[in-house]
């Protein structure tokens, strides 16, 4: 690309070069909220950051690394703030 595109046409040129390159949400957030989803051999990790002023719930199922909090379908992330879910299925960290 050698211009700089308009918020509309970005949105569009990403869409595209993320379906053509198979990449998937890890979920679906608000405007604001940044999820990226790591998988190791051991574990699977949704790491949650809220960029936005509110309160957001997300599509989460497993327990919070930082507040020990249990994901069943969701978790509330309060604005500002940030989750790490180490998700169901993935064996516990020794130590």
């Amino acid at each position: 690309m050698a211009t700089r595109p308009d918020a509309e046409a970005l949105r569009t040129l990403l869409a595209r070069v993320c379906r053509e390159a198979g990449v998937t949400a890890a979920a679906e957030v608000p405007a604001g909220v940044e999820v990226v989803r790591r998988r190791g051999p051991d574990a699977a990790y949704l790491f949650v950051i809220n960029h936005s002023p509110h309160d957001v719930s997300v599509p989460a199922e497993g327990t919070d690394l930082l507040s020990c909090a249990t994901a069943d379908g969701g978790i509330m992330v309060r604005a500002g703030d940030v989750a790490v879910v180490r998700e169901h299925g993935t064996p516990p960290a020794d130590g």
